[in-house]
């Protein structure tokens, strides 16, 4: 009798241990600079410093880096712009954006670009080009060839006069030009 209570607490315990392994293994952490978008039951949950449970048969885990990404815009030669003088300006900017750090930003970035897409340098210049381009035009417009080049804070401030920092889901954190 004895030992059918003895086998039977080894078989408690070790059932305990395989359920508390199998709790652990489904707790996903994420680094800093990143975010776990889980979708499936439940709805769709994002997780930015702390973890989430993922059940694989009823969970799907995407990582999303929303650290600070590198757009360079060019706009060089025939594509140069106007300053106020009538002076055409050959300009490269760096623009540093990214993912807002908010639940429903990240979710409206993973529905429309997706997760692993969200930080390709060239998807997002694929995206924002255009946007940067057009913002950059009434800069330049203003300022004379040389006010562009010398006070680098003045176009900064200029720009961001201009064009906001909100980029839908992105945040446009700062701006340079070389």
């Amino acid at each position: 009798m004895e030992q059918i209570i003895l086998i039977a607490v080894g078989a408690a315990v070790c059932i305990g241990l395989i359920f508390l392994g199998l709790l652990a293994s489904f707790y996903k952490k994420i680094p800093q600079g990143k975010a776990i978008v889980r979708t499936g039951v439940g709805g769709t949950k994002v997780a930015f410093n702390k973890g989430m449970y993922v059940v694989p048969v009823f969970h799907k885990m995407e990582i999303m880096d929303i650290s600070l990404k590198k757009v360079q815009i060019e706009r060089m030669e025939h594509d140069g712009l106007i300053c106020k003088d009538n002076i055409r300006a050959d300009i490269k900017v760096a623009f540093f954006v990214r993912v807002n750090k908010s639940v429903n930003d990240v979710v409206n970035v993973a529905q429309s670009i997706g997760c692993a897409r969200a930080s390709v340098i060239a998807t997002l210049k694929n995206i924002f080009e255009a946007k940067f381009s057009e913002a950059l035009t009434p800069v330049c417009n203003k300022c004379d060839f040389i006010e562009l080049y010398l006070p680098r804070r003045a176009f900064r401030a200029a720009f961001f006069l201009i064009f906001g920092t909100d980029l839908i889901a992105y945040v446009l954190s700062d701006c340079a030009m070389f």
